[in-house]
């Protein structure tokens, strides 16, 4: 790997220069770069100047990389502070600036072998003031042809312009750059050829304090041959540069292979266990679950269904699980079965309107206050719920759930709801206003300290238990990518859960799968994907489980995530041979887990008259999936190089099926095309290895 070559004239690094000195030593820009990107900077500035991408040969010449401050009191911009010193490490260059109302610290961080870097400003007050706006950088690019578009995501059944993130793409005909702040519901635009990244605080901030702002990202990328632009969608090479980027910056996989039953969708408790007979019958669906091989379990009940002891629960009272929930966890511990704890954010049960509260009573000026907004959704004022931008109810919360971790009862833990304390859906993930002075928002707008509130709750779970399993489902899941950090996975997009038959099933699974990685860039280890109906016989209903093709179903979940999510009938039960064909799955993806954790998608997405498919390769082996969902046999492709496949080294292979059974092989090339005709309403596993002594 290429070392990052920092390069100033003739020497390589600066430390504390003041900025008078730095006008003495000439216009030489300064430089950080590796084999994939490069940044130069003004060294009387301390701004942007140019990124070079290497992947293209172009150079796009960038002016106005400059902050703005606007608080209550007082605003200030670059033009206004002084460059105090400027720093160059490995891969780092840091600049400070002092203005009257506040010390400025940039740092531009170039990692590694990278494709991009991420900007991030600190802001230190020198006296109380009231945050409203900041401007992080508003770079205008000089490049010929060049086409600016401003994407935003997720869209899932928002009007337009009202998706909570945005990134900026700069195309050329080679390329282009991507751009953008690592938060949802910024206050970023473009006009022309100038991108403004800005966000809106909207927080109070004490003297001496310390802000870290949100990063940005400046990314390259090289087009695809013969890639065609679709209106209000990312290109391949975008999204693949895109997807790479949050890879990166969130992180690898933690954990194996997660099966998980969703215990709300699986006939099990929604409220307060009242009897011994109760927990006896969700012991009795998690030795089911046993059964079929899966061995996680989110909590069908939030705060295991005690809610008015999370109603009372004041004061420096402890929480912990009563004894029927304790019996409960006991078994599936007995059972082998990895439990989530489910708490929730500001209501004690969301969705049991006639019992869920605000937790402590004893502390109303904690509540959310606000008015209803002409048009908004029923939703935001359904509850009654604690402002969670309020450190000490945070505090407090904080505490309660690692108590309950604590326990030792939980390898996993979950976040759910709404910053308005309904049981969330997507149309309550929108901006949070709370009207509220004692909190630490500014009156009217706690949306980004809310935001901020959350990511502090779960970084804090995440440092006291660094090997726990965290899922995040809403407010995260709808406010994209950049929710994510020190998170496992994420609930899916298709919550309802999949009808018959299971062909159907696993088409949705595999689409909203690509949905999140090519349109959400999400790293595909973070989707969750869920199979099967839900509540397939509770609320005497008949069991509506679907027959035949599970397999197809099963690979399709296996083929997307090492994650897995299952509405399973617990208690309606389902036949034995189903029973095992679930388990026989669930083995083979841990015993190849190192394969699903990485994932490449072949170009067509789940269609008639398709046959769609994902490679999963390390090094130089692995496996294709390739699925036909139509009523007549079709041909799967795809060619044996590094764009289709991710197949890195060259040489000569072998190409087999390893599901259904075939003694059918071939040998192939790197550079070849592989076609393998898929029977009608099939999936098929495809093994990849190297010949060995086989040369060009």
């Amino acid at each position: 790997m290429m070392n990052n070559h920092l390069i100033i004239a003739a020497v390589c690094l600066i430390g504390l220069v003041p900025a008078r000195a730095l006008e003495a030593q000439g216009e030489e820009p300064l430089v950080l770069e590796n084999g994939r990107v490069g940044l130069c900077f003004d060294r009387n500035m301390g701004t942007l100047s140019a990124i070079e991408n290497k992947l293209t040969g172009e150079t796009y010449r960038v002016s106005g990389d400059e902050f703005a401050v606007e608080a209550v009191s007082f605003r200030f911009d670059l033009s206004e502070a002084e460059l105090s010193s400027l720093k160059l490490g490995d891969g780092v260059l840091q600049v400070r600036y002092r203005a009257d109302q506040m010390t400025v610290d940039v740092t531009y961080t170039l990692g590694g072998e990278n494709h991009f870097a991420e900007k991030r400003i600190s802001l230190t007050a020198r006296r109380d003031c009231g945050l409203k706006k900041v401007v992080l950088s508003r770079p205008a690019f000089n490049v010929d042809d060049l086409n600016i578009v401003k994407y935003r995501y997720p869209k899932f059944e928002r009007p337009p312009g009202m998706e909570p993130v945005c990134t900026f793409f700069g195309r050329t005909a080679k390329g282009g750059f991507f751009t953008g702040v690592e938060m949802p519901f910024d206050a970023s635009s473009v006009t022309g050829n100038q991108v403004v990244l800005a966000y809106v605080p909207s927080l109070k901030v004490e003297a001496g304090e310390k802000l870290r702002c949100e990063p940005i990202y400046f990314g390259v990328y090289q087009r695809r041959s013969g890639e065609q632009e679709q209106e209000g969608l990312p290109l391949r090479s975008e999204s693949d540069a895109m997807v790479a980027m949050t890879s990166a910056i969130l992180g690898p996989p933690r954990h194996g292979l997660v099966p998980m039953a969703c215990g709300w969708h699986s006939e099990m408790e929604h409220h307060t266990y009242t009897s011994k007979e109760a927990v006896d019958g969700d012991m009795r669906s998690l030795d089911f679950l046993a059964e079929c091989g899966i061995d996680w379990l989110s909590d069908c009940h939030p705060w295991g269904g005690e809610t008015e002891k999370m109603n009372t629960l004041v004061g420096d009272q402890q929480y912990a699980p009563g004894p029927l929930v304790t019996k409960s966890l006991e078994h599936a511990k007995k059972r082998n079965i990895k439990v989530v704890m489910w708490p929730t954010m500001n209501n004690t049960h969301p969705w049991w309107k006639q019992h869920g509260k605000p937790f402590r009573p004893d502390k109303p000026g904690w509540l959310m206050a606000r008015d209803p907004q002409p048009g908004e959704s029923p939703l935001l004022t359904r509850n009654k719920a604690n402002c969670l931008a309020n450190k000490p109810f945070l505090d407090w919360l904080t505490q309660i759930n690692l108590q309950g971790l604590a326990t030792g009862y939980y390898k996993a833990w979950c976040i759910d709801g709404s910053f308005f304390g309904d049981g969330g859906w997507y149309t309550s993930v929108v901006p949070v206003d709370c009207s509220s002075d004692e909190h630490d928002h500014l009156p009217g707008d706690s949306n980004y300290a809310c935001q901020r509130a959350l990511d502090q709750l779960i970084a804090t779970v995440r440092g006291q238990y660094p090997n726990i399993y965290i899922i995040v489902c809403r407010p995260p899941m709808d406010l994209g990518v950049w929710s994510l950090r020190n998170v496992d996975a994420c609930f899916t997009l298709l919550e309802s859960g999949t009808d018959s038959p299971h062909i159907i099933g696993g088409d949705r699974i595999r689409k909203w799968s690509r949905v999140r990685v090519h349109h959400n860039f999400f790293p595909h280890y973070f989707d969750l994907p869920l199979a099967f109906p839900t509540r397939s016989g509770a609320q005497q209903r008949p069991s509506n489980w679907p027959n035949g093709n599970l397999e197809y179903i099963m690979l399709s979940a296996l083929s997307c995530s090492p994650n897995q999510l299952y509405y399973m009938p617990t208690k309606t039960g389902l036949p034995d041979e189903d029973k095992a064909e679930i388990r026989k799955w669930l083995d083979w993806g841990r015993k190849n887990i190192a394969y699903l954790k990485v994932r490449k998608d072949l170009p067509d997405w789940p269609a008639a008259g398709k046959v769609d498919g994902s490679a999963h390769i390390v090094g130089d082996r692995g496996f294709v999936f390739l699925f036909n969902p139509n009523e007549s046999s079709q041909e799967g492709r795809f060619t044996l190089t590094d764009e289709s496949i991710g197949l890195k080294q060259k040489g000569t292979f072998e190409v087999s099926q390893d599901y259904p059974e075939s003694d059918r092989s071939m040998k192939v090339r790197y550079g070849q095309t592989v076609r393998w005709e898929i029977p009608a309403e099939s999936a098929a596993i495809l093994k990849v290895q190297p010949v060995r002594g086989a040369h060009f």
